[in-house]
């Protein structure tokens, strides 16, 4: 099972495209330490803009489901990010 969450999340305190990078490069960080991929795909040249696409396999939808939950709790407890948009995709293998 593979699933991918396109996310337009806002970055409220970056004042600066140094600002923006510094903390997606954290939030990238936390993430892939799950073991999912993850990439910044959009909104490259705003301050407090940025599409994040993330990645993630398992064996199982339900056990997918359980590590989409798991980086959901992650991103909303991230305390420097809003999420405006969250969409995500099943597929099996």
């Amino acid at each position: 099972m593979f699933c991918a969450v396109r996310l337009e999340i806002e970055l409220p305190f970056a004042s600066s495209l140094k600002d923006k990078r510094q903390t997606l490069r954290s939030l990238k960080d936390r993430l892939r330490r799950k073991n999912v991929s993850v990439v910044e795909s959009g909104h490259q040249d705003r301050w407090q803009r940025a599409t994040v696409e993330i990645a993630l396999a398992a064996v199982s939808r339900g056990a997918a489901e359980e590590k989409r939950e798991e980086l959901r709790r992650t991103l909303l407890n991230y305390e420097e990010l809003s999420i405006l948009e969250w969409r995500e995709e099943f597929v099996k293998l």
